[in-house]
């Protein structure tokens, strides 16, 4: 069983609905006082920090090349389960 801070188990709500919502949470969403939180959450493979792109102006460029990219945070499996036995 993972032990996790009451701040811990919030943000994988937060990311979790977030995931369900829109594909997970924009890190540009993170609050300072939660990034450690996150980088907890990440290195148990509670939560995954998957890149996103942003589009790229005239369409026919590659996104990578020409769109600023962003982390978006997106529950794992794992994740689910110990949120589930949170509840």
């Amino acid at each position: 069983m993972i032990a996790l801070s009451a701040t811990e188990i919030a943000l994988l709500r937060e990311v979790r609905a977030s995931d369900e919502d829109h594909g997970g949470l924009a890190g540009a969403e993170l609050s300072v006082d939660e990034y450690d939180a996150m980088k907890r959450l990440c290195s148990l493979a509670l939560v995954e920090a998957v890149g996103e792109y942003g589009e790229a102006p005239d369409g026919e460029e590659d996104e990578r090349e020409a769109g600023a990219s962003d982390l978006v945070y997106r529950i794992t499996a794992r994740g689910v389960v110990v949120l589930t036995n949170e509840e």
